[in-house]
């Protein structure tokens, strides 16, 4: 089993970083923090994990709405409020299938689709979710965004809270995300599980699919960081021999640091890094 010291890093291909990054960064309340030719890491101010965004132009497809990031809001209201200024503000940023706010599962929820492919999901949770035990329902933030750090539009996104993967079959995925990449079962029900580092709220929702049809390419992944050059080797060989491991690629080491990616049993990329 790897011991990874965190999740650290979503990766998600756009089409245009011109297009996308305006999206994340207005909409969603992320910031630049790296840039180079073609590449592109965000953070938002209170969350840990940095998403890298990767322009793979103008053929990237669209990625299926099951593959998505989402932010959340400190109150219900803002919710409604997301949805006016997303709609108000749709030929601007090239917004696409904006869906009406809808409540399930202690949520209340906004979807819609950025130019670059990709949906992306404002969300707010009920007290009641917390209230029964819901671990990833808990805020995740210590200290909330003011309303003048991001004015204007009606509502502040909190954090950047879960990435989301399907799976074919729910409970294989749930004892390989447990079992080989050492990551922490935080709840789920009948239709999905959440997975995460037990040191960080920041989850991923991983959803049962029937008869998938689109898979997403290794520039879309999540990244797990161990502690050492060393530990990354050991990780490539134990994964070798891994039960779930579809594909693996070569070990690639550079001034002191490694990495390499794989695919799972899902046909999911990871990379494992430090």
């Amino acid at each position: 089993m790897l011991r990874p010291l965190g999740l650290t890093h979503g990766h998600y291909e756009c089409r245009s970083l011109g297009e996308t990054l305006p999206v994340l960064t207005d909409l969603l309340a992320m910031r630049v923090v790296e840039r180079s030719d073609g590449q592109a890491t965000v953070q938002h101010p209170n969350t840990a994990w940095r998403l890298v965004v990767h322009e793979a132009g103008s053929g990237a497809p669209d990625k299926p709405h099951n593959n998505h990031y989402g932010v959340r809001v400190a109150r219900v209201e803002e919710v409604d409020a997301a949805h006016r200024y997303l709609v108000a503000n749709k030929e601007r940023y090239g917004l696409r299938r904006i869906s009406p706010p809808r409540s399930q599962h202690y949520a209340r929820s906004v979807y819609f689709v950025e130019p670059g492919g990709n949906t992306l999901e404002i969300e707010h949770y009920d007290a009641q979710a917390v209230a029964e035990g819901r671990a990833i329902a808990r805020p995740h933030w210590t200290c909330e965004l003011a309303e003048s750090k991001f004015p204007a539009r009606g509502y502040v996104p909190q954090a950047l809270t879960h990435g989301t993967l399907e799976c074919d079959d729910k409970e294989a995925s749930a004892a390989f995300y447990r079992d080989v990449l050492g990551l922490e079962i935080a709840g789920g029900g009948r239709l999905s599980v959440y997975i995460k580092h037990a040191a960080t709220p920041w989850y991923i929702v991983v959803l049962p699919i029937p008869r998938r049809k689109k898979f997403l390419s290794p520039a879309n992944r999540f990244t797990l960081t161990l502690a050492s050059a060393g530990e990354v080797e050991a990780a490539h060989r134990e994964l070798r021999g891994a039960k779930g491991v579809t594909e693996l690629a070569a070990l690639e080491k550079s001034d002191g640091c490694a990495s390499f990616l794989f695919a799972d049993l899902n046909r999911n990329w990871w990379e494992v890094a430090a």
